[in-house]
Protein backbone atom coordinates (compact mmCIF):
# COMPACT_ATOMS: atom_id res chain seq x y z
CA UNK A 1 0.00 0.00 0.00
CA UNK A 2 1.13 3.63 -1.06
CA UNK A 3 2.27 5.60 2.03
CA UNK A 4 1.17 9.36 1.71
CA UNK A 5 2.27 12.09 3.49
CA UNK A 6 -0.60 14.31 3.17
CA UNK A 7 -4.01 14.92 1.67
CA UNK A 8 -2.45 16.11 -1.24
CA UNK A 9 -0.47 13.56 -2.64
CA UNK A 10 -3.42 10.98 -2.09
CA UNK A 11 -5.23 13.45 -3.92
CA UNK A 12 -3.95 14.33 -6.98
CA UNK A 13 -2.36 10.20 -7.27
CA UNK A 14 -5.90 9.36 -7.29
CA UNK A 15 -6.47 12.23 -9.94
CA UNK A 16 -3.84 10.92 -12.14
CA UNK A 17 -4.97 7.19 -12.06
CA UNK A 18 -8.21 8.21 -13.62
CA UNK A 19 -9.16 6.57 -16.91
CA UNK A 20 -10.66 9.66 -18.64
CA UNK A 21 -6.81 11.06 -18.49
CA UNK A 22 -5.89 8.34 -20.66
CA UNK A 23 -5.56 10.96 -23.51
CA UNK A 24 -6.95 14.06 -25.06
CA UNK A 25 -9.72 12.02 -27.23
CA UNK A 26 -10.40 9.75 -24.02
CA UNK A 27 -10.99 12.99 -21.96
CA UNK A 28 -13.36 14.88 -24.57
CA UNK A 29 -15.41 11.74 -25.49
CA UNK A 30 -15.79 11.49 -21.60
CA UNK A 31 -16.90 15.15 -21.22
CA UNK A 32 -19.36 14.91 -23.81
CA UNK A 33 -20.70 11.79 -22.34
CA UNK A 34 -21.49 13.53 -18.84
CA UNK A 35 -23.13 17.04 -20.92
CA UNK A 36 -25.03 14.69 -22.65
CA UNK A 37 -26.22 13.17 -19.66
CA UNK A 38 -26.30 16.52 -18.08
CA UNK A 39 -28.00 18.15 -20.84
CA UNK A 40 -30.49 15.52 -21.96
CA UNK A 41 -32.02 15.21 -18.03
CA UNK A 42 -31.93 18.71 -17.27
CA UNK A 43 -35.72 19.35 -16.78
CA UNK A 44 -35.81 22.50 -14.70
CA UNK A 45 -36.46 26.22 -14.94
CA UNK A 46 -33.84 28.77 -14.53
CA UNK A 47 -34.91 32.09 -16.50
CA UNK A 48 -37.13 32.98 -18.64
CA UNK A 49 -34.55 33.81 -21.10
CA UNK A 50 -33.41 30.58 -21.22
CA UNK A 51 -36.08 29.84 -23.65
CA UNK A 52 -37.31 33.37 -25.03
CA UNK A 53 -34.56 34.68 -26.27
CA UNK A 54 -33.08 31.98 -28.37
CA UNK A 55 -35.53 29.04 -28.77
CA UNK A 56 -38.71 30.90 -29.26
CA UNK A 57 -37.47 33.40 -31.88
CA UNK A 58 -35.86 30.03 -33.67
CA UNK A 59 -38.89 28.09 -33.82
CA UNK A 60 -41.02 31.00 -35.01
CA UNK A 61 -38.32 32.35 -37.69
CA UNK A 62 -38.52 28.16 -39.04
CA UNK A 63 -41.81 27.18 -38.08
CA UNK A 64 -43.79 30.84 -38.71
CA UNK A 65 -45.56 31.18 -35.42
CA UNK A 66 -44.80 31.64 -31.89
CA UNK A 67 -44.17 35.11 -30.14
CA UNK A 68 -41.55 37.61 -30.16
CA UNK A 69 -40.81 39.44 -26.79
CA UNK A 70 -40.35 42.93 -26.98
CA UNK A 71 -36.32 43.06 -27.40
CA UNK A 72 -37.15 41.37 -30.50
CA UNK A 73 -39.51 43.62 -31.85
CA UNK A 74 -37.12 46.67 -30.92
CA UNK A 75 -34.24 45.01 -32.57
CA UNK A 76 -32.77 45.19 -28.97
CA UNK A 77 -31.56 41.30 -29.74
CA UNK A 78 -28.87 40.37 -32.61
CA UNK A 79 -30.21 37.19 -34.35
CA UNK A 80 -26.35 35.27 -34.59
CA UNK A 81 -27.09 33.02 -31.44
CA UNK A 82 -30.93 31.88 -32.18
CA UNK A 83 -29.35 31.07 -36.04
CA UNK A 84 -28.05 28.44 -34.22
CA UNK A 85 -31.35 27.00 -33.01
CA UNK A 86 -33.11 28.07 -36.26
CA UNK A 87 -30.52 25.52 -38.04
CA UNK A 88 -31.62 23.22 -35.86
CA UNK A 89 -35.58 23.62 -35.99
CA UNK A 90 -34.79 23.47 -39.80
CA UNK A 91 -33.32 20.33 -39.62
CA UNK A 92 -36.32 18.72 -37.44
CA UNK A 93 -38.31 20.55 -40.13
CA UNK A 94 -37.28 19.26 -43.56
CA UNK A 95 -36.87 15.68 -42.37
CA UNK A 96 -39.89 15.63 -40.21
CA UNK A 97 -38.71 14.91 -37.53
CA UNK A 98 -41.00 14.08 -34.23
CA UNK A 99 -41.45 16.19 -31.44
CA UNK A 100 -39.44 14.61 -29.32
CA UNK A 101 -36.26 15.74 -31.39
CA UNK A 102 -37.39 19.34 -31.18
CA UNK A 103 -36.76 19.27 -27.65
CA UNK A 104 -33.76 17.27 -27.16
CA UNK A 105 -31.80 17.71 -30.67
CA UNK A 106 -31.03 21.91 -29.27
CA UNK A 107 -30.35 20.50 -26.10
CA UNK A 108 -27.65 18.15 -27.28
CA UNK A 109 -26.11 21.01 -29.26
CA UNK A 110 -26.07 23.22 -26.32
CA UNK A 111 -23.94 19.91 -24.59
CA UNK A 112 -21.45 19.28 -27.72
CA UNK A 113 -20.85 23.21 -26.94
CA UNK A 114 -20.13 23.10 -23.10
CA UNK A 115 -18.00 19.95 -23.88
CA UNK A 116 -15.57 22.18 -26.35
CA UNK A 117 -15.42 24.86 -23.91
CA UNK A 118 -14.87 22.60 -21.16
CA UNK A 119 -12.23 21.13 -22.81
CA UNK A 120 -10.31 24.37 -23.84
CA UNK A 121 -10.96 25.26 -19.80
CA UNK A 122 -8.98 22.05 -19.43
CA UNK A 123 -5.87 23.30 -22.07
CA UNK A 124 -5.81 26.46 -20.80
CA UNK A 125 -5.48 25.20 -17.17
CA UNK A 126 -2.37 23.32 -18.53
CA UNK A 127 -0.97 26.56 -20.37
CA UNK A 128 -1.13 28.40 -17.31
CA UNK A 129 -0.54 26.07 -14.35
CA UNK A 130 2.46 24.41 -16.15
CA UNK A 131 1.24 21.54 -13.83
CA UNK A 132 -0.97 18.73 -15.27
CA UNK A 133 -2.46 17.47 -11.77
CA UNK A 134 -3.82 20.88 -11.85
CA UNK A 135 -5.45 21.26 -14.78
CA UNK A 136 -6.96 18.01 -14.33
CA UNK A 137 -8.15 19.14 -10.91
CA UNK A 138 -9.72 21.62 -12.98
CA UNK A 139 -11.73 19.99 -15.24
CA UNK A 140 -12.77 17.64 -11.96
CA UNK A 141 -14.13 20.58 -10.20
CA UNK A 142 -15.86 21.67 -13.85
CA UNK A 143 -17.47 18.72 -14.31
CA UNK A 144 -18.38 17.82 -10.42
CA UNK A 145 -19.72 22.23 -10.05
CA UNK A 146 -23.01 22.19 -9.61
CA UNK A 147 -23.78 25.49 -10.75
CA UNK A 148 -22.05 24.17 -13.71
CA UNK A 149 -24.41 20.99 -14.08
CA UNK A 150 -27.28 23.45 -13.60
CA UNK A 151 -26.51 26.01 -15.86
CA UNK A 152 -23.89 24.96 -18.37
CA UNK A 153 -25.73 22.99 -20.83
CA UNK A 154 -28.55 25.55 -20.91
CA UNK A 155 -29.66 27.80 -24.09
CA UNK A 156 -28.62 30.83 -22.37
CA UNK A 157 -26.01 33.49 -24.11
CA UNK A 158 -24.44 33.95 -21.18
CA UNK A 159 -23.61 30.32 -21.33
CA UNK A 160 -22.22 30.37 -25.01
CA UNK A 161 -20.34 33.61 -23.73
CA UNK A 162 -18.97 31.44 -21.08
CA UNK A 163 -17.81 28.78 -23.56
CA UNK A 164 -16.79 30.97 -26.50
CA UNK A 165 -14.58 33.10 -24.16
CA UNK A 166 -13.01 30.12 -22.24
CA UNK A 167 -11.93 28.91 -25.91
CA UNK A 168 -10.87 32.45 -26.81
CA UNK A 169 -8.59 32.70 -23.62
CA UNK A 170 -7.16 29.65 -24.65
CA UNK A 171 -5.99 31.09 -27.64
CA UNK A 172 -4.87 34.12 -26.40
CA UNK A 173 -2.36 32.36 -23.73
CA UNK A 174 -1.43 30.37 -26.73
CA UNK A 175 -0.31 33.50 -28.50
CA UNK A 176 -2.68 32.56 -31.56
CA UNK A 177 -4.46 36.17 -31.29
CA UNK A 178 -5.94 36.10 -34.41
CA UNK A 179 -8.20 33.02 -33.79
CA UNK A 180 -9.02 34.64 -29.88
CA UNK A 181 -9.73 38.27 -31.31
CA UNK A 182 -12.33 36.58 -33.89
CA UNK A 183 -13.77 34.68 -31.44
CA UNK A 184 -13.92 37.32 -28.40
CA UNK A 185 -15.78 39.98 -31.40
CA UNK A 186 -18.37 37.48 -31.46
CA UNK A 187 -19.12 36.89 -27.79
CA UNK A 188 -18.81 40.85 -27.64
CA UNK A 189 -21.88 40.87 -30.55
CA UNK A 190 -23.57 38.32 -28.36
CA UNK A 191 -22.78 39.75 -25.37
CA UNK A 192 -21.62 43.17 -25.31
CA UNK A 193 -20.49 43.18 -21.70
CA UNK A 194 -18.00 40.63 -22.59
CA UNK A 195 -16.05 43.62 -23.84
CA UNK A 196 -14.67 43.96 -20.16
CA UNK A 197 -12.90 41.25 -20.78
CA UNK A 198 -11.39 42.11 -23.72
CA UNK A 199 -10.51 45.47 -22.95
CA UNK A 200 -8.70 44.90 -19.76
CA UNK A 201 -6.28 41.51 -22.09
CA UNK A 202 -6.32 44.34 -24.84
CA UNK A 203 -4.45 46.97 -22.05
CA UNK A 204 -2.64 44.40 -21.14
CA UNK A 205 -1.10 42.96 -23.83
CA UNK A 206 -0.38 46.14 -25.49
CA UNK A 207 1.52 47.13 -22.27
CA UNK A 208 3.56 44.24 -22.56
CA UNK A 209 4.57 44.51 -25.95
CA UNK A 210 6.54 46.81 -27.99
CA UNK A 211 5.10 49.02 -30.52
CA UNK A 212 5.38 46.82 -33.73
CA UNK A 213 3.69 43.78 -31.95
CA UNK A 214 0.69 46.03 -30.13
CA UNK A 215 0.44 47.53 -34.00
CA UNK A 216 -0.07 44.14 -34.73
CA UNK A 217 -1.84 43.35 -32.27
CA UNK A 218 -4.76 46.25 -33.03
CA UNK A 219 -4.88 45.18 -37.17
CA UNK A 220 -5.99 42.10 -35.90
CA UNK A 221 -8.61 43.68 -33.21
CA UNK A 222 -9.83 45.68 -36.61
CA UNK A 223 -10.10 42.81 -38.73
CA UNK A 224 -12.02 40.63 -36.40
CA UNK A 225 -13.97 43.30 -35.28
CA UNK A 226 -15.00 44.17 -38.94
CA UNK A 227 -15.51 41.17 -40.13
CA UNK A 228 -17.90 39.73 -36.84
CA UNK A 229 -19.73 43.40 -37.34
CA UNK A 230 -20.30 42.60 -40.95
CA UNK A 231 -21.92 39.14 -40.07
CA UNK A 232 -23.64 40.44 -37.61
CA UNK A 233 -25.21 43.33 -39.78
CA UNK A 234 -25.65 40.65 -42.76
CA UNK A 235 -27.86 38.19 -40.17
CA UNK A 236 -30.26 41.25 -38.50
CA UNK A 237 -30.33 42.89 -41.95
CA UNK A 238 -31.82 39.64 -43.02
CA UNK A 239 -33.52 38.57 -40.07
CA UNK A 240 -34.99 42.03 -39.33
CA UNK A 241 -35.84 42.67 -42.75
CA UNK A 242 -34.11 46.10 -43.03
CA UNK A 243 -30.71 47.26 -41.39
CA UNK A 244 -30.92 47.49 -37.48
CA UNK A 245 -28.15 47.72 -34.81
CA UNK A 246 -29.01 45.29 -31.84
CA UNK A 247 -26.05 46.94 -30.20
CA UNK A 248 -26.49 50.24 -30.26
CA UNK A 249 -30.12 49.72 -29.19
CA UNK A 250 -28.85 47.47 -26.25
CA UNK A 251 -26.63 50.47 -24.63
CA UNK A 252 -29.51 52.83 -25.52
CA UNK A 253 -32.12 50.67 -23.22
CA UNK A 254 -29.57 49.31 -20.65
CA UNK A 255 -27.55 52.56 -20.27
CA UNK A 256 -28.73 55.66 -21.93
CA UNK A 257 -32.62 55.23 -20.68
CA UNK A 258 -31.49 52.64 -17.66
CA UNK A 259 -34.35 50.44 -18.03
CA UNK A 260 -32.88 47.60 -17.15
CA UNK A 261 -33.77 48.28 -13.81
CA UNK A 262 -37.33 47.26 -14.54
CA UNK A 263 -36.33 44.09 -14.25
CA UNK A 264 -35.24 44.42 -10.47
CA UNK A 265 -31.95 45.91 -8.49
CA UNK A 266 -29.77 44.38 -5.88
CA UNK A 267 -26.95 45.69 -3.76
CA UNK A 268 -23.92 46.91 -4.78
CA UNK A 269 -22.19 43.86 -3.21
CA UNK A 270 -24.31 41.28 -4.64
CA UNK A 271 -21.85 39.81 -6.91
CA UNK A 272 -19.39 39.72 -4.03
CA UNK A 273 -21.86 38.45 -1.35
CA UNK A 274 -24.14 36.20 -3.18
CA UNK A 275 -23.28 35.66 -6.88
CA UNK A 276 -19.75 34.36 -5.94
CA UNK A 277 -20.96 32.24 -3.15
CA UNK A 278 -24.00 30.42 -5.20
CA UNK A 279 -21.42 29.92 -8.51
CA UNK A 280 -19.25 27.76 -5.82
CA UNK A 281 -21.07 26.65 -3.05
CA UNK A 282 -19.22 23.89 -1.31
CA UNK A 283 -15.99 25.43 -3.61
CA UNK A 284 -16.23 28.60 -1.78
CA UNK A 285 -13.62 27.90 1.26
CA UNK A 286 -11.05 26.75 -1.05
CA UNK A 287 -11.67 29.33 -3.48
CA UNK A 288 -11.00 31.60 -0.87
CA UNK A 289 -7.58 30.16 0.11
CA UNK A 290 -6.56 30.29 -3.49
CA UNK A 291 -6.94 33.74 -3.82
CA UNK A 292 -4.06 34.46 -1.90
CA UNK A 293 -2.19 32.32 -3.45
CA UNK A 294 1.39 33.64 -5.13
CA UNK A 295 0.65 31.63 -8.70
CA UNK A 296 2.38 34.37 -11.14
CA UNK A 297 0.38 32.78 -13.70
CA UNK A 298 -2.96 33.80 -12.32
CA UNK A 299 -2.32 37.22 -11.31
CA UNK A 300 -3.16 38.81 -14.15
CA UNK A 301 -7.18 36.39 -13.98
CA UNK A 302 -7.65 37.38 -10.43
CA UNK A 303 -7.46 41.57 -11.47
CA UNK A 304 -9.41 40.53 -14.52
CA UNK A 305 -12.57 38.94 -12.32
CA UNK A 306 -12.17 41.52 -9.80
CA UNK A 307 -12.43 44.32 -12.66
CA UNK A 308 -15.01 42.46 -14.32
CA UNK A 309 -17.19 42.22 -11.21
CA UNK A 310 -16.58 45.64 -10.07
CA UNK A 311 -18.15 46.92 -13.35
CA UNK A 312 -21.31 44.95 -13.25
CA UNK A 313 -21.58 46.28 -9.28
CA UNK A 314 -22.19 49.57 -10.79
CA UNK A 315 -25.41 48.38 -12.65
CA UNK A 316 -28.74 48.18 -10.78
CA UNK A 317 -30.23 44.95 -12.64
CA UNK A 318 -27.77 42.18 -11.67
CA UNK A 319 -28.25 38.50 -12.09
CA UNK A 320 -25.88 35.37 -11.27
CA UNK A 321 -25.40 34.26 -14.80
CA UNK A 322 -24.19 37.77 -15.93
CA UNK A 323 -20.37 36.67 -13.93
CA UNK A 324 -20.95 33.61 -15.15
CA UNK A 325 -18.03 33.59 -17.69
CA UNK A 326 -15.61 34.19 -14.99
CA UNK A 327 -16.65 30.04 -14.00
CA UNK A 328 -13.36 29.30 -15.50
CA UNK A 329 -11.36 31.46 -13.53
CA UNK A 330 -13.19 31.08 -10.35
CA UNK A 331 -12.60 26.79 -10.71
CA UNK A 332 -8.73 27.54 -11.44
CA UNK A 333 -8.25 29.34 -8.29
CA UNK A 334 -10.47 26.70 -6.82
CA UNK A 335 -7.39 24.54 -7.93
CA UNK A 336 -4.88 26.58 -6.37
CA UNK A 337 -6.57 26.48 -3.47
CA UNK A 338 -7.02 22.40 -2.52
CA UNK A 339 -2.86 22.45 -3.62
CA UNK A 340 -2.63 24.41 -0.82
CA UNK A 341 -4.88 23.49 1.35
CA UNK A 342 -4.86 20.06 1.17
CA UNK A 343 -1.12 20.06 2.40
CA UNK A 344 -2.02 20.86 5.89
CA UNK A 345 -4.30 18.53 6.00
CA UNK A 346 -4.17 14.91 6.94
CA UNK A 347 -5.13 11.80 4.55
CA UNK A 348 -8.11 10.72 6.31
CA UNK A 349 -9.64 14.12 6.89
CA UNK A 350 -8.74 14.86 3.24
CA UNK A 351 -10.50 11.88 2.39
CA UNK A 352 -13.68 12.95 4.59
CA UNK A 353 -13.57 16.40 3.03
CA UNK A 354 -13.50 15.27 -0.99
CA UNK A 355 -16.43 12.72 0.04
CA UNK A 356 -18.30 15.06 1.35
CA UNK A 357 -17.49 17.89 -1.09
CA UNK A 358 -19.02 15.14 -4.06
CA UNK A 359 -21.65 14.24 -2.22
CA UNK A 360 -23.10 17.35 -1.95
CA UNK A 361 -21.94 18.79 -5.41
CA UNK A 362 -24.29 15.66 -6.74
CA UNK A 363 -27.08 16.32 -4.08
CA UNK A 364 -27.14 19.77 -5.06
CA UNK A 365 -27.01 19.04 -9.16
CA UNK A 366 -29.68 16.60 -8.75
CA UNK A 367 -32.18 18.84 -6.95
CA UNK A 368 -31.75 21.51 -9.13
CA UNK A 369 -31.66 19.97 -12.50
CA UNK A 370 -34.55 17.44 -11.93
CA UNK A 371 -37.04 18.28 -9.36
CA UNK A 372 -36.36 22.48 -8.21
CA UNK A 373 -39.04 24.07 -10.54
CA UNK A 374 -39.72 21.21 -12.65
CA UNK A 375 -43.29 21.99 -12.84
CA UNK A 376 -42.31 24.96 -15.15
CA UNK A 377 -41.40 22.15 -17.77
CA UNK A 378 -43.67 19.54 -16.99
CA UNK A 379 -46.17 21.51 -17.69
CA UNK A 380 -45.56 22.03 -21.32
CA UNK A 381 -45.86 18.38 -22.39
CA UNK A 382 -49.09 18.04 -19.86
CA UNK A 383 -51.31 20.24 -21.48
CA UNK A 384 -49.58 19.30 -25.08
CA UNK A 385 -50.86 15.79 -24.13
CA UNK A 386 -54.48 17.04 -22.70
CA UNK A 387 -55.11 19.01 -26.06
CA UNK A 388 -53.91 16.59 -28.48
CA UNK A 389 -56.07 14.12 -27.01
CA UNK A 390 -59.19 16.34 -26.74
CA UNK A 391 -62.20 16.77 -28.23
CA UNK A 392 -61.86 19.89 -29.54
CA UNK A 393 -58.66 18.84 -31.74
CA UNK A 394 -60.42 15.50 -32.64
CA UNK A 395 -63.19 18.80 -34.04
CA UNK A 396 -60.94 20.85 -35.60
CA UNK A 397 -61.61 22.91 -32.93
CA UNK A 398 -58.94 25.99 -31.18
CA UNK A 399 -58.54 24.50 -27.19
CA UNK A 400 -57.96 28.03 -25.01
CA UNK A 401 -55.13 28.18 -22.09
CA UNK A 402 -54.34 30.98 -20.11
CA UNK A 403 -51.57 31.58 -17.57
CA UNK A 404 -52.33 33.35 -14.57
CA UNK A 405 -48.78 33.46 -13.66
CA UNK A 406 -46.04 35.96 -13.62
CA UNK A 407 -45.31 36.52 -17.31
CA UNK A 408 -42.83 33.97 -19.26
CA UNK A 409 -43.15 31.63 -16.48
CA UNK A 410 -43.06 28.71 -18.60
CA UNK A 411 -40.94 27.92 -22.65
CA UNK A 412 -43.82 28.57 -25.08
CA UNK A 413 -43.85 26.80 -28.71
CA UNK A 414 -40.05 25.53 -28.44
CA UNK A 415 -42.03 23.29 -25.98
CA UNK A 416 -45.25 23.38 -26.87
CA UNK A 417 -44.73 22.98 -30.66
CA UNK A 418 -49.03 23.30 -31.60
CA UNK A 419 -50.02 25.44 -34.21
CA UNK A 420 -52.39 28.35 -33.39
CA UNK A 421 -54.98 26.45 -35.24
CA UNK A 422 -55.18 23.84 -32.69
CA UNK A 423 -54.71 25.96 -29.25
CA UNK A 424 -54.75 29.84 -28.46
CA UNK A 425 -52.04 30.15 -25.79
CA UNK A 426 -51.51 33.65 -23.02
CA UNK A 427 -50.20 35.11 -20.80
CA UNK A 428 -49.62 37.83 -18.32
CA UNK A 429 -47.61 40.41 -20.08
CA UNK A 430 -44.60 42.14 -18.79
CA UNK A 431 -42.92 44.49 -21.31
CA UNK A 432 -41.26 47.63 -19.61
CA UNK A 433 -42.09 50.94 -20.07
CA UNK A 434 -40.49 51.62 -23.45
CA UNK A 435 -41.94 54.78 -23.67
CA UNK A 436 -40.11 56.58 -20.65
CA UNK A 437 -36.80 58.15 -21.76
CA UNK A 438 -35.48 57.59 -18.39
CA UNK A 439 -35.48 55.34 -15.37
CA UNK A 440 -36.69 58.24 -13.41
CA UNK A 441 -40.62 57.26 -13.28
CA UNK A 442 -39.79 53.43 -13.35
CA UNK A 443 -41.17 52.73 -9.66
CA UNK A 444 -44.17 54.35 -10.95
CA UNK A 445 -44.98 51.84 -13.67
CA UNK A 446 -47.23 48.70 -13.52
CA UNK A 447 -46.98 45.89 -16.33
CA UNK A 448 -49.92 43.32 -16.27
CA UNK A 449 -48.52 40.74 -13.99
CA UNK A 450 -48.33 43.37 -11.71
CA UNK A 451 -51.44 44.80 -11.67
CA UNK A 452 -52.72 41.13 -11.35
CA UNK A 453 -50.99 40.32 -8.45
CA UNK A 454 -51.56 43.66 -6.71
CA UNK A 455 -55.54 42.81 -6.98
CA UNK A 456 -56.11 39.86 -8.32
CA UNK A 457 -60.09 40.00 -7.50
CA UNK A 458 -60.38 43.91 -9.31
CA UNK A 459 -58.26 42.51 -11.95
CA UNK A 460 -60.56 39.44 -13.07
CA UNK A 461 -63.47 41.96 -12.65
CA UNK A 462 -61.81 44.95 -14.76
CA UNK A 463 -60.38 42.48 -17.57
CA UNK A 464 -62.48 39.04 -17.37
CA UNK A 465 -66.31 38.85 -18.97
CA UNK A 466 -69.12 37.46 -16.46
CA UNK A 467 -68.90 33.54 -17.45
CA UNK A 468 -72.89 33.64 -17.50
CA UNK A 469 -72.74 36.85 -20.12
CA UNK A 470 -72.48 34.99 -23.34
CA UNK A 471 -71.83 38.66 -25.37
CA UNK A 472 -69.04 39.30 -23.98
CA UNK A 473 -66.52 36.27 -23.67
CA UNK A 474 -64.27 37.08 -26.00
CA UNK A 475 -61.04 39.78 -26.14
CA UNK A 476 -62.40 41.25 -29.41
CA UNK A 477 -65.21 42.52 -27.12
CA UNK A 478 -64.53 45.15 -23.67
CA UNK A 479 -62.42 42.35 -22.37
CA UNK A 480 -59.02 41.90 -22.54
CA UNK A 481 -59.24 38.58 -21.66
CA UNK A 482 -61.71 35.48 -22.20
CA UNK A 483 -62.13 32.59 -19.88
CA UNK A 484 -60.34 29.91 -21.28
CA UNK A 485 -60.97 25.98 -21.13
CA UNK A 486 -57.11 25.43 -19.10
CA UNK A 487 -56.88 28.05 -16.27
CA UNK A 488 -52.91 27.93 -14.84
CA UNK A 489 -52.27 29.23 -11.58
CA UNK A 490 -49.59 28.88 -9.02
CA UNK A 491 -49.92 27.39 -5.33
CA UNK A 492 -49.94 30.84 -4.11
CA UNK A 493 -53.07 31.67 -5.56
CA UNK A 494 -54.82 28.78 -4.65
CA UNK A 495 -57.11 30.36 -1.32
CA UNK A 496 -58.04 33.23 -3.09
CA UNK A 497 -59.11 32.16 -6.29
CA UNK A 498 -60.60 28.68 -5.86
CA UNK A 499 -63.92 30.21 -4.75
CA UNK A 500 -63.46 32.22 -7.35
CA UNK A 501 -63.05 29.65 -10.08
CA UNK A 502 -65.37 26.93 -8.62
CA UNK A 503 -67.98 29.52 -9.26
CA UNK A 504 -67.25 29.70 -12.74
CA UNK A 505 -67.55 25.84 -13.27
CA UNK A 506 -63.62 25.40 -13.12
CA UNK A 507 -62.54 22.11 -10.91
CA UNK A 508 -59.07 21.43 -10.20
CA UNK A 509 -57.53 19.20 -13.23
CA UNK A 510 -54.15 18.22 -12.22
CA UNK A 511 -51.26 19.58 -9.68
CA UNK A 512 -47.89 19.70 -10.59
CA UNK A 513 -45.05 19.56 -7.99
CA UNK A 514 -42.51 22.43 -8.90
CA UNK A 515 -41.12 23.84 -5.76
CA UNK A 516 -40.61 23.96 -2.19
CA UNK A 517 -39.26 27.14 -1.99
CA UNK A 518 -38.56 30.46 -4.65
CA UNK A 519 -37.17 33.52 -4.31
CA UNK A 520 -40.25 35.24 -5.97
CA UNK A 521 -43.38 34.76 -3.56
CA UNK A 522 -45.40 34.52 -7.20
CA UNK A 523 -44.22 31.29 -8.08
CA UNK A 524 -44.13 29.52 -4.44
CA UNK A 525 -45.43 25.89 -4.47
CA UNK A 526 -47.35 23.51 -6.93
CA UNK A 527 -48.89 24.74 -10.60
CA UNK A 528 -52.27 23.77 -10.73
CA UNK A 529 -54.42 23.61 -13.71
CA UNK A 530 -57.99 24.28 -14.13
CA UNK A 531 -59.86 22.80 -16.28
CA UNK A 532 -64.05 24.50 -17.40
CA UNK A 533 -66.56 22.03 -17.37
CA UNK A 534 -69.91 22.36 -19.86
Amino acid sequence: MTKYYNGREWLFSSINRLPIFKNSATLFSSILCIRLLNSLTLRTFFQADEYWQSLEPAHMLVYGYGYLTWEWQQGIRSFSYPLLYSLVYKICSTLQLPYTCIIYLPKAVDAIIASIGEYYMYKLAQKLFRKEVLARLTIILSLLSSFNWYCSTRSFSNTLELHLTTIAMYFYANSEIQISLFLAAFCCLIRPTNAIIWIFLAIRYISSHNIKHSFQFIKKAIIAGITMVTFDAIVNRWYYGGWKSPLLNFFQFNVGKGLSSFYGISRPDFYFCQAIPVLLLNFLPAFLYGLFTNESNMAALKLLSLVYILAFSFIQHKEFRFIYPLMPVFLMITSLGIDRLLQRLSVRVSKAVVLCTIFFSVLVSVDFSLWHESGEIAITGILREKILKSEQYKQGKITDVGFLTPCHSTPYQSYFHLEPSVANIWWLTCEPPLQLESSDKLKYYKDESDLFYDNPKGFLNENFPDINDSSNTAPDTKYSHSWPEYLIIYHQLEPMMHKILEGLNYSEDERIFNSKFHWDYRRTGDIIIYHKGN
